[in-house]
């Protein structure tokens, strides 16, 4: 595993330096700040998609690993009182100043990984309607929300975990990757179920446009009452191997 660097944690001179040495790529995240049912934290998505990013880094040869977004498109948990939300097009002008401002300094591409299933889409757009290049940079976000999600489905089912238990929201699969890297932000006295249907494109159409509480009144998608830190952990190196190799084989060798 290569040695992560955050760019948050240097100081100028050290990106100057990084960028001579030629390192030119960057990992960020697009998370959110959202209700995540009873019992996990606002920033779920937010810490998630730092872990995310950083177990991506670790995979990439010369890549420094961007502060995550920690706002996205979550008008689907209004419902739910805490959510802040970023319409699509603020969203969009964070992601592409973001972008932008990386590409001015120096660097060649940047890479995506939405943490939150609000920000899938408008990173697809963003990336058809720049062809994936801004400010000279490449812009590659990762935006398939399903195969995400099978990724984590095929991890779960080792361990005899149904789709539907997993979920696509706080549910057994979310509140176990947060239990392997936050436990201290879990309070598993409230765990419980919440939509335990098939989550399909249908499903996920409705909580788009008529939100969270067409499909569950506690904010669950799953049931996070069977979760364990060490699932968590598969999760997380499954999700990193399969966007690590993504990104691989999209970027210039």
């Amino acid at each position: 595993m290569a040695e992560i660097r955050r760019l948050a944690d240097l100081h100028w001179p050290d990106v100057r330096a990084a960028l001579e040495r030629g390192t030119r790529t960057v990992v960020a995240a697009a998370g959110s700040m959202e209700q995540h049912g009873p019992h996990l934290p606002f920033q779920t998505d937010t810490l998630l998609g730092t872990v995310l990013a950083e177990a991506v880094a670790a995979r990439l040869d010369n890549v420094l690993v961007g502060p995550t977004i920690p706002f996205g498109v979550s008008d689907h948990h209004m419902a739910f009182p805490g959510t802040i939300t970023l319409d699509v097009p603020t969203f969009q002008a964070v992601v592409r100043q973001y972008v932008a401002s990386l590409a001015q300094h120096g660097f060649t591409a940047v890479l995506v990984i939405p943490s939150h299933g609000g920000n899938f889409g408008p990173l697809r757009a963003l990336e058809e309607e720049t062809g994936g290049r801004i400010g000279g940079a490449r812009f590659l976000p990762y935006t398939d929300l399903m195969a995400f999600l099978r990724v984590m489905e095929e991890a779960a089912a080792v361990d005899g975990i149904t789709p539907q238990v997993a979920g696509a929201h706080a549910g057994e699969a979310e509140t176990s990757m947060v239990l392997a890297s936050r436990p201290d932000l879990v309070d598993m006295s409230q765990a419980a179920e919440g939509f335990v249907g098939t989550f399909d494109d249908a499903a996920a159409r409705l909580i788009f446009e008529r939100g969270m509480t067409a499909l569950t009144a506690n904010g669950i998608l799953g049931d996070a009452r069977p979760a364990a830190a060490a699932r968590g952990q598969r999760y997380i190196a499954s999700l990193a191997d399969m966007l690590a190799d993504y990104f691989r084989e999209r970027l210039p060798e």
